[in-house]
């Protein structure tokens, strides 16, 4: 059973709508009425999965209420390092835990291993060489400046001829994931923000009008994606999705200052501001709007989940086609790696395009 603030999908492959089940707009229905002040933590305690990123985005989004209009509010220091933290480590928890399970064909989750890992301290810094060593030697299997070296000159090359040649276990499973993950291609427009806020006052006028928007959302009559390999440039398949995952791991290593991933927020006048935060699995945007004395009247969160999971979105096109794409056997396992590849973070439920969607829930 997914967690409250979690999601769980169902997959129905070959159906008209193969993708169901995105979760109900939590957000408004926790804050409406309450004081400004108490939405970081709510909303950091509600959302299990990226909780940190949910806290800063809304203190971003409450900071920038103080800024004047069209003034652009950037995080902290403090801010920066809780961002970078948690998108390195749920990065190795997706590769160690959710990997075996999803790709691994009933491998068991690297746990004990995973313990093991400094990166999952509490007091973590930038650069760390305990980490980096780490990561030498349980993810690359090979010292870190040749591979960052290969991966920032060629990623797709770079990338093909590293799984062929390394014997850790993350290698290993991309490996294993190669062959149907390269046969399943999929370009799509990707979420992407500009430096003016011209993109998030779009959203923000789309979420004004209408309350549902954040669970279909779109942009210019698009569904768009969202997630690590959008920072990337282009990708072409789901293998390349999924091999991003791990190249960004390595590069949020390698970050001295937490500048991989940008966030910030503006102010919209009226008591009204938007947010955003880069993650592990995407861009995440807080929008709200405040009353006279300062309490919530309407906040809204849309996640990568929804954008990634849209009815007609990426993911939604290929489960729809996998029938035709792979033979009946594979198509479990497809579906794990289109998971895997987009938002390893997620419940998710496979049944058949007959079955009633209730009874896919019971």
């Amino acid at each position: 059973m997914a967690m409250p603030g979690q999601e769980r999908l169902v997959f129905m492959p070959g159906a008209a709508v193969p993708v169901a089940g995105v979760r109900a707009p939590l957000a408004q229905r926790l804050l409406q009425g309450r004081a400004c002040a108490l939405a970081p933590m709510l909303l950091g305690s509600l959302y299990s999965m990226c909780g940190q990123a949910h806290r800063v985005c809304s203190q971003l989004a409450l900071a920038a209420l103080e800024a004047g209009e069209g003034v652009l509010h950037r995080p902290d220091a403090p801010q920066r390092l809780a961002l970078w933290r948690e998108a390195l480590r749920e990065h190795l928890r997706r590769l160690f835990m959710d990997w075996p399970r999803l790709l691994g064909q009933g491998r068991t989750p690297c746990a004990p291993l995973l313990v093991s890992c400094p990166g999952l301290q509490l007091e973590l810094q930038y650069e760390s060489l305990a980490l980096q060593a780490w990561l030498e030697q349980y993810v690359l299997g090979m010292p870190m400046s040749p591979w960052l070296q290969g991966c920032q000159k060629n990623p797709g090359e770079w990338l093909l001829q590293w799984v062929h040649e390394s014997p850790t276990v993350p290698a290993q499973l991309l490996m294993g994931a190669l062959p149907l993950g390269g046969a399943l291609k999929c370009t799509w427009p990707v979420l992407e923000l500009d430096d003016g806020g011209a993109v998030l006052r779009q959203l923000s006028a789309r979420m004004r009008a209408d309350d549902a928007f954040t669970s279909r959302p779109h942009l210019g009559g698009r569904c768009l994606e969202t997630g690590c390999w959008s920072r990337a440039g282009a990708v072409h398949d789901v293998w390349a999705r999924l091999a991003m995952r791990l190249a960004e791991l390595i590069f949020l290593a390698q970050d001295a200052q937490g500048e991989r991933l940008q966030a910030g927020a503006w102010s919209l006048g009226a008591g009204e501001s938007i947010a955003w935060c880069e993650t592990a699995r995407g861009v995440l945007v807080h929008w709200l709007q405040v009353d006279g004395k300062g309490c919530i009247e309407r906040y809204s969160v849309l996640a990568p989940t929804e954008w990634n999971f849209h009815p007609q979105g990426a993911v939604a096109q290929l489960v729809r086609a996998l029938p035709e794409l792979v033979a009946p056997h594979e198509v479990a396992s497809a579906v794990d790696l289109l998971v895997a590849a987009w938002d390893p973070c997620v419940a998710h439920t496979l049944v058949s395009a007959q079955t009633p969607l209730g009874a896919a829930h019971a």
